[in-house]
């Protein structure tokens, strides 16, 4: 019997998954080989039948799932506020000559200073609480949103633009009708951009201010010589980056049907 059919899948299909993570498959399995025949000592890399089965304990009692929703949630509650303000900020900056005369400098400056770096700042003015994390999270993704927006809105079509006007269109309907879907493309990709920069500041604001999440989950495992719990812990934030990533792609992909 053909298990491909039987399953209702097509054996090109399976062929091409199992293509796209041979070579993963090939490094956890080297992973393996190392750590168990003490090639590294277990401290620095232990094997990961190990941190697989500390993985499935943490989430079994809920450990895992309480530190990842913690992770999640800052993560995802920064990024909503950025996406709001830097769409706004991007597509008038754009459109407005004087919003552009406002925010061009503040954006070409802002971006390239490491995020990180504000740590410490942001524990003086909102302690080590939830909303320090959140408003660090929405600076460092508001930079790539707002540049991206502004882009996209800078390229859009001015046939597209003089059409609309031709017909009357007022400047608020030409903006939600015609810019705003013109340039949602490079708008999204600036949010992609951001999805990853909001884990990392996140994970690492985690790590250094504690306040349960996975990147404090991490620093405790370190604390306590506590190998394996550090590579679960980096495991889950793999799997909620890849999950968060190919959710806004399947999104993309759906709103964007005439790309």
């Amino acid at each position: 019997m053909d298990v491909t059919r039987t399953v209702g899948l097509d054996r090109n299909d399976v062929i091409a998954a199992a293509k796209s993570i041979y070579s993963l498959v090939l490094l956890l399995l080297l992973w393996e080989f190392v750590a168990q025949y003490d090639m590294v000592h277990s401290y620095f890399l232990p094997p990961l039948s190990d941190v697989l089965a500390t993985f499935y304990e943490l989430t079994a009692d809920g450990t895992m799932l309480e530190h990842a929703y913690l992770t999640f949630r800052r993560a995802m509650a920064g990024l909503l506020l950025a996406c709001l303000l830097g769409i706004v900020v991007g597509v008038l900056a754009a459109r407005n000559r004087i919003m552009g005369w406002f925010w061009d400098p503040i954006i070409e400056v802002g971006y390239p200073v490491p995020v990180i770096a504000l740590v410490p700042v942001f524990m003086f003015w909102f302690g080590t609480g939830d909303l320090s994390k959140i408003m660090l999270v929405a600076v460092g993704c508001f930079w790539p949103v707002a540049i991206n927006a502004r882009n996209a809105t800078r390229e859009v079509d001015e046939n597209l633009v003089w059409s609309a006007r031709m017909m009357g269109t007022s400047d608020r309907r030409l903006l939600r009708r015609v810019v705003v879907p013109a340039a949602a493309p490079g708008i999204i990709s600036g949010v992609q951009i951001a999805l990853p920069i909001a884990l990392i500041v996140t994970f690492v604001f985690e790590m250094v201010a504690g306040g349960g999440g996975l990147g404090h989950l991490e620093i405790q495992g370190v604390r306590s010589f506590e190998s394996a719990q550090v590579y679960a812990s980096l495991i889950a934030i793999m799997i909620v980056g890849f999950t968060l990533d190919r959710g806004l792609r399947y999104l993309r992909g759906r709103l964007l049907v005439w790309t």
